[in-house]
């Protein structure tokens, strides 16, 4: 009867009931909890995967379907000849004979990782294979197409594909220098060039740090800063398509900041919001690895979670790996471009891009010594080739995140975190109560004159010059001043070139510091004392601080009596925006007039100096009810230009020679007038809440599910895709998590859902969590289900 029922169990989704116990001889034991997250118990590295890649291939297998063909350029051969440019774009930015060259040269532990997740999910696409009429998810019949089998390539893929190619890839070189040529028709050379400076600016001083300034900064920063040429000449280039990426949020509480805990570390990353979710739950037990926690897509590594002794965290870095480089071409010959005193050929490669529906698709792919060729400007006879810090040792940056995630302690966590080649910020507690941080990516050594905003020329002059020594490049410490670590995606350490993208800069004014200022505002906090600056921060307006105080310096003692009771709405204003009575609308005034007044002030402030490219800088960074943010709420480069410029900072005259006091006057009146409101009916001034969907489509912009499964939550909160805390005591670690919409995404052919497919998404609403069952007796407590498998390599 119970070898009948591990039968029953290991073809059917995990589902079912009752715990068995562990059979002598068994290569892979897979128990579920109360909310489907699967615990891998095994042997050897290779088991401990198979099993991992089975129970991920059982609750989101058509969502990693769509994220393989989204990370190799595949699309078009399942949803037709609209995907064919996306997947021209997605082969262009990665060489498959380097990624294939670094597996194949990978040590036999390490190259087992692959081998078994791939493994075990092919071993449950057999079941599918067997069962077509319950198992197939649903998602595959609508489409008309079948899963693959998998391979270790396509594993690696879905994070290279996703960390390295998409967010450690980031680049606006050439929408810079676009930007800069039309300000600087505009407004004449010198003037564009300020006007530039103060929206992207390379160097800032002044903003908030998240390690103290007092306990690190860069040797020789003010030199550097100082030194700093514009060798860019201003001249028009074309311009690429960026999209924004996801940000995110961390604070790490040290011993002598928490109480009832060693340290306590909070993760809030911000990849945008989908269904299935974004991140995929897992324990993997055996082997030497004791790890849980989640991680998106199912990478291979758990990217939020902890071991026995550490845990971890992460958020988006945004310093600048990436560089674009100017090939001139050959006047009669543009397969050929000159580089150190002599023409050379590309390198070139052909790409078959199968459509569904239509013609295959050839495409000629350019690679030059710098890199693959993103864009060729016939006309001026430029090809632009992407240098990147990680370009040929994608693997070599997932195995250090591996292995951090393995580490026992901070010297060797710290060790691995060095090898990460992508610019990201990487968080660290122990059970002792020590906290750390560390930087990571490989800086290269730019040549003096190098402005890292615009692209260099590739004639070898300003190549890079090998890679800055890393601790006087990647910022870190371990137990800061303060006694915490918060960074809301802003600037790591004193001394940090900013990123060069046109969208985001580092500045006095950043959301971070609403975190600084709650870390700081108790003297310890409890667990649920950490965990409820969550909600604090998800509601709380993270621009208002900079502003409010120049409106009432503007309007307190100023004759309109409209504007001095809507200045007297907004100092009363709590600075929250939310909607607890549940109208649709958000609860206070302040919210309608500060957020409609922050777009009146862009106008006002910008709208006359940017001309034609003002639509690049006219957002506010805040949702609205027909358009949601893409990662939570932000101040926008332009409203930071603003605020720098209201202190007094910055080479250009944005006021046109106006106090700047009436042109804060100016937007607020231009304010009340959209929301059609006056002293009489200012304080019930309403915006309509914004709604947070949960796309069907993936962060590529590829369908991960039917669209039909598109989710609406009722308000966008100003917080992470999921969020994640552990709890640091020596033997009695506590992680907590909340991950929606849920762990599955699976649909049966009938249309039957998971349980778990959405038993998240009203808890991640309320601020809820749950826990991430750590310990084997803990795992077993909680168990409803088991699967036994015994692996190919028997």
């Amino acid at each position: 009867m119970r070898k009948a029922l591990w039968i029953i169990c290991l073809f059917v989704l995990a589902s079912c009931t009752g715990v068995a116990k562990q059979l002598p001889g068994q290569d892979v034991r897979i128990l579920r909890d109360e909310f489907g997250v699967p615990h891998i118990y095994a042997d050897t590295v290779h088991d401990l995967y198979y099993g991992y890649g089975y129970a991920i291939a059982q609750d989101r297998l058509f969502q990693m379907e769509m994220a393989r063909r989204a990370t190799q350029g595949t699309v078009a051969e399942v949803l037709g000849k609209d995907y064919v440019d996306f997947d021209i774009g997605t082969r262009r930015i990665f060489s498959p004979a380097s990624i294939r060259e670094q597996l194949n040269s990978l040590q036999a532990r390490d190259a087992e990782i692959f081998d078994g997740y791939a493994a075990g999910m092919n071993r449950w696409l057999a079941a599918i294979r067997q069962n077509p009429d319950e198992l197939m998810p649903k998602q595959f019949l609508d489409l008309g197409f079948e899963p693959a089998d998998w391979t270790p390539f396509d594993v690696a893929m879905i994070f290279i594909g996703t960390m390295n190619n998409r967010f450690g890839d980031f680049n606006t070189e050439l929408e810079n220098a676009s930007i800069l040529a039309a300000l600087s028709n505009y407004h004449g050379t010198e003037q564009g060039r300020a006007l530039f400076d103060l929206l992207n600016p390379r160097f800032t001083r002044v903003a908030p740090t998240t390690i103290p300034k007092r306990d690190w900064s860069i040797p020789g920063y003010d030199s550097l800063a100082a030194a700093a040429t514009r060798v860019h000449d201003g001249s028009a280039m074309p311009s690429t398509t960026v999209t924004t990426s996801g940000m995110s949020n961390c604070y790490v509480l040290g011993k002598d900041k928490t109480s009832g805990a060693n340290a306590i570390l909070v993760n809030g990353p911000q990849f945008g919001w989908f269904n299935p979710s974004y991140v995929y739950s897992v324990g993997m037990h055996g082997a030497g690895i004791d790890v849980v926690g989640n991680t998106p897509f199912g990478y291979p590594v758990i990217m939020f979670g902890h071991n026995k002794t550490i845990t971890w965290g992460s958020t988006f870095g945004a310093s600048d790996i990436v560089d674009l480089f100017a090939e001139q071409l050959h006047p009669e010959d543009a397969s050929r471009y000159f580089y150190q005193g002599a023409h050379r050929a590309f390198e070139r490669r052909t790409e078959v891009i199968e459509v569904r529906g239509a013609e295959d698709v050839t495409v000629e792919l350019l690679r030059s010594v710098h890199g693959p060729v993103i864009r060729v400007d016939d006309e001026a006879g430029v090809a632009y080739a992407k240098k990147r810090a990680w370009d040929g040792r994608e693997l070599e940056n997932l195995l250090a995140w591996i292995y951090a995630s393995w580490a026992k302690d901070w010297s060797e966590w710290r060790s691995h975190a060095a090898n990460s080649s992508i610019n990201v910020n990487m968080y660290f507690a122990d059970v002792d109560g020590n906290v750390g941080y560390f930087h990571g990516g490989k800086f290269p050594r730019r040549v003096p004159g190098h402005d890292n905003r615009f692209p260099a020329n590739g004639d070898g002059s300003m190549d890079w010059q090998g890679r800055q020594d890393v601790d006087r490049a990647n910022p870190h410490i371990l137990n800061p001043s303060s006694g915490f670590l918060a960074n809301w995606n802003n600037k790591p350490g004193d001394g940090v070139m900013n990123p060069e993208f046109y969208f985001y800069s580092w500045s006095a004014a950043d959301r971070v510091e609403f975190l600084n200022d709650a870390l700081e505002a108790r003297e310890r906090f409890t667990p649920e004392q950490a965990w409820a600056v969550i909600e604090d921060s998800s509601y709380a307006d993270v621009l208002a601080r900079y502003l409010l105080p120049h409106i009432d310096n503007a309007v307190r003692s100023n004759d309109d009596p409209d504007l001095r009771a809507a200045n007297r709405v907004l100092q009363g204003w709590s600075l929250r925006s939310a909607d607890d009575d549940g109208d649709g609308f958000y609860d206070e005034a302040g919210t309608a007039i500060f957020r409609t007044f922050a777009g009146a002030l862009i106008r006002h402030s910008l709208a006359d100096d940017l001309g034609a490219r003002f639509d690049l800088f006219a957002a506010t960074g805040y949702p609205t009810a027909s358009t949601p943010t893409g990662a939570g709420t932000n101040l926008s480069s332009s409203l930071k230009a603003i605020v720098e410029a209201l202190q007094g900072r910055g080479g250009y005259d944005m006021f046109n020679g106006e106090a700047p006091g009436v042109v804060v006057a100016r937007a607020l009146r231009d304010a009340l007038s959209v929301l059609n409101v006056d002293s009489a009916s200012v304080a019930s001034a309403r915006l309509p809440v914004a709604r947070r969907p949960f796309s069907h489509k993936n962060f590529l912009g590829i369908p991960q599910a039917g669209e039909s499964e598109t989710l609406f939550a009722p308000i966008e909160q100003n917080r992470g895709t999921e969020n994640n805390m552990t709890v640091m005591r020596p033997g009695a670690i506590e992680g907590w998590e909340v991950t929606p919409p849920g762990q599955s995404g699976f649909i049966a052919p009938d249309g039957s859902r998971s349980p778990h497919y959405a038993d998240q998404f009203d808890m991640y609403q309320r601020f809820d969590r749950k826990r991430m069952w750590f310990y084997q007796a803990d795992v077993e407590a909680h168990a409803v289900s088991e699967v036994v498998l015994v692996t190919d390599r028997r």
